[in-house]
């Protein structure tokens, strides 16, 4: 445990899986997310694609264009990861930071926008502002379609917003004469009247900054680069901690989570709060050479007990064709284990399998980026009683022993216990 104040989320802890290689509406690569604390909806930032063409567009338009107006593409998926909407954002900016807001069932976005070119022709946003999602729609910079824009400063630059879910507070980071944190409440915010609470200016290591959350008296931020000949495994991922209180850096810590990913570059950071337990998400841009992919691991703030923190509770796993249930349904958990996340399979499998075979679909929580596999019990025919069980990177739950003549006719999971990455 590497937590020194109150509400504090172990940054050094176990880490679990929210979304697993899951792509996006376009094919770029990720660079920020959000989460509706309703219903759990995963709302993902980036680039605008080459040749997209806009209504109102008289032809399609290159991604270096994209890249300088900064015209953003804002996915929207579900907590299992599928795909289930999309909108366009023109003039708003690179897409750094994003906060999603539930208020009666309307979703609300808070994005940087007033997009301005940096030194190499990127456009970043100089204001903060807030809209609607709809499905399909096309926000240009400038219309009636987002509120006023803000900026705490003329001279500001890089302005982006996060929401901090346990003080209800809208957290802006921006560089004027350096980095700043600046703390505002949230409905206030929304309202149109902005009252800064608090400026933070703290001392980040130097590296590739790639995103930040903040809650309940904790900044959290993500730095670090994908994977190449100069960064290869495990690459350069670090979490830092930050009191707001005394804009102490509580601690830092390398990451290799998720080490199998392609590519594998951290991109945005998000806390979401699941039965008064908070979670650090913070997420990976997968695939090379592309169309990228979105993979959100997750640090848990559950307490533990004797040593055994549950990251995962018990999940359904889908049986394959020609499967079925032997006595209980198969099902999968993470938990830690003296600090190692574990995948716990439980529940029994039947059928006539005389080859290695997919007997299961695993979901994005239990998928890990490299393979975890243990022995389990099967029926004793010509002198086998073990067969091996792997969770792989793909999603599938696999069998291996069976053969002509001396097929599995059925195998119990309970016994699977591997470590988990």
């Amino acid at each position: 445990m590497s937590v020194t104040i109150a509400g504090q989320i172990d940054i050094a802890g176990p880490v679990g899986k929210l979304l697993h290689r899951r792509p996006l509406w376009n094919g770029t690569v990720m660079q920020s997310f959000g989460i509706d604390p309703v219903s759990g909806d995963i709302f993902v930032l980036q680039v605008m694609e080459d040749r997209v063409q806009l209504p109102g567009e008289s032809a399609p338009v290159p991604y270096d264009t994209r890249k300088t107006n900064g015209d953003l593409c804002l996915t929207r998926l579900t907590e299992a990861g599928e795909l289930s909407g999309h909108m366009y954002l023109r003039g708003f900016g690179h897409g750094v930071s994003l906060g999603v807001e539930n208020r009666d069932g309307t979703i609300w976005l808070w994005t940087e926008t007033a997009s301005l070119p940096n030194s190499k022709n990127e456009g970043y946003g100089s204001a903060v502002t807030s809209f609607t999602y709809a499905d399909g729609d096309v926000v240009t910079y400038g219309t009636t379609r987002h509120t006023t824009p803000y900026t705490p400063d003329p001279a500001a630059r890089f302005i982006t917003p996060t929401i901090d879910r346990g003080t209800g507070e809208l957290v802006l980071r921006f560089s004027l004469n350096g980095t700043h944190w600046q703390r505002y409440d949230l409905a206030k915010a929304a309202a149109g009247v902005w009252e800064p609470v608090q400026r933070l200016t703290p001392a980040l290591p130097s590296a590739v900054f790639q995103g930040y959350a903040s809650h309940a008296g904790v900044l959290y931020t993500l730095q670090g680069e994908a994977y190449s000949a100069t960064n290869p495994l495990p690459g350069n991922t670090y979490l830092t901690a930050f009191d707001w209180a005394t804009g102490n850096l509580l601690d830092r810590q390398f990451s290799v989570a998720a080490p199998g990913l392609e590519y594998r570059e951290p991109e945005g950071m998000a806390v979401s709060v699941r039965g008064g337990v908070p979670q650090l998400h913070f997420g990976f841009a997968c695939e090379d050479p592309g169309p990228r992919t979105c993979t959100i691991v997750t640090l848990s703030g559950a307490p533990e007990t004797d040593g055994v923190k549950v990251l995962t509770d018990w999940q359904p796993i889908t049986l394959a064709a020609g499967v079925s249930v032997d006595q209980n349904a198969p099902r999968g958990r993470l938990i830690s284990i003296a600090g190692t996340t574990t995948l716990q399979l439980s529940g029994g499998v039947k059928g006539s399998f005389d080859a290695d075979t997919v007997i299961g679909h695993l979901p994005d929580s239990l998928t890990p980026s490299v393979t975890a596999r243990a022995n389990v019990p099967r029926n004793n025919d010509g002198g086998y009683c073990v067969a091996r069980v792997e969770a792989g990177t793909d999603r599938e739950l696999r069998l291996f022993g069976g053969r002509t003549g001396n097929a599995i006719t059925w195998a119990q999971l309970d016994s699977f216990s591997a470590a988990w990455r």
